[in-house]
């Protein structure tokens, strides 16, 4: 009934509404895909980024690069077309492979809170744990972990992966299997923000705490390391808030249609939904990227070499077309 309603609904918009979702979720998209590839060319082009911690940061932009090929632009055309045109075979691939990076990117956005923690609170533990066949293997289970909690679906007889026309997209129907989706829900999300809130909450204690130590008395070496650690600390807060505002909303609507048993929702609140969702694989390359001296520095590198190649083939250009 619900779900006739939310069809009906997504069919029958306004011109204007249907312009207005298609070009947001299609900016969305392209910044979803540039910002992550970019962040990859970055750590590439420079070996200086190419340290341990950041083996976490382009374990999630490779998730979220995937989650925009794979997954964005399926829900861009539904949503200019207003149906899904893509067969009940390719929706059960989208809808897991919707599930697999959405999981994936939260284990990794778990990973990282965990190796920033021994890395700031215990120094000593994280030269031993977080070696780089280590880091690789975290990065391996992540998404083995990832891929084992999206298989079930395929063997559900009823549910499973099916188009969710509020959603505009194919997913895990939350409310056809109770206890699978507690287990998801338990599992997979709020552990993951369970950890992520835990590691930065002693993370935070452990900055401010070394930051009270210091005084006018400090040497140059511990300025540059409260300065350091100030950094880190407005790094995790902006974690800590994109993390929140993104995936929480997303596990309490989850849990309502699976207390209910069906979409009761308006549809702007599932479209709400998926935005928040592909929102989260976007900003995350100004979290992780943008916030890093490091990686301004370089994506300056690379737009001013870019805006100089380009001035310099335009100039080159110019006698030519003297000539001609």
């Amino acid at each position: 009934m619900n779900e006739t309603r939310l069809s009906l609904e997504l069919a029958t918009r306004t011109e204007a509404l249907v312009w207005i979702e298609t070009v947001l979720f299609a900016i969305l998209n392209v910044v979803a895909f540039f910002g992550n590839l970019l962040t990859c060319y970055a750590v590439y082009r420079n070996q200086r980024l190419r340290t341990l911690s950041n083996m976490f940061v382009i374990a999630l932009a490779v998730s979220d690069i995937l989650m925009s090929t794979c997954c964005m632009p399926f829900s861009v055309v539904t949503l200019f077309t207003g149906q899904w045109m893509f067969g009940e075979s390719f929706c059960r691939f989208h809808g897991f492979g919707a599930f697999t990076f959405g999981l994936a990117s939260l284990g990794t956005m778990g990973s990282i809170a965990v190796s920033r923690y021994f890395c700031i609170v215990k120094p000593a533990k994280y030269m031993v744990l977080f070696k780089k066949h280590r880091t690789l293997m975290y990065i391996g289970v992540v998404w083995c972990v990832a891929m084992a909690g999206s298989v079930p679906p395929f063997f559900f007889k009823n549910g499973g992966f099916e188009f969710q026309p509020g959603k505009a997209m194919c997913l895990y129907t939350f409310e056809s299997h109770i206890a699978y989706t507690a287990f998801i829900e338990c599992v997979y999300i709020a552990t993951p923000l369970a950890i992520i809130t835990i590691c930065y909450a002693k993370v935070f204690y452990t900055v401010s705490r070394s930051n009270r130590l210091f005084s006018h008395k400090d040497s140059p070496q511990q300025l540059r390391a409260k300065v350091e650690e100030a950094k880190v600390t407005k790094t995790l807060a902006a974690v800590m808030v994109g993390f929140t505002c993104c995936w929480l909303p997303i596990c309490i609507i989850d849990y309502i249609d699976a207390a209910l048993g069906e979409h009761t929702l308006p549809r702007q609140a599932y479209l709400t939904y998926v935005f928040l969702a592909y929102l989260s694989s976007s900003m995350n390359p100004f979290i992780y990227g943008a916030t890093n001296k490091q990686f301004r520095r370089e994506y300056k590198a690379m737009f001013m070499l870019r805006f100089f190649v380009s001035r310099d083939a335009s100039t080159a250009s110019k006698p030519s077309d003297a000539n001609s």
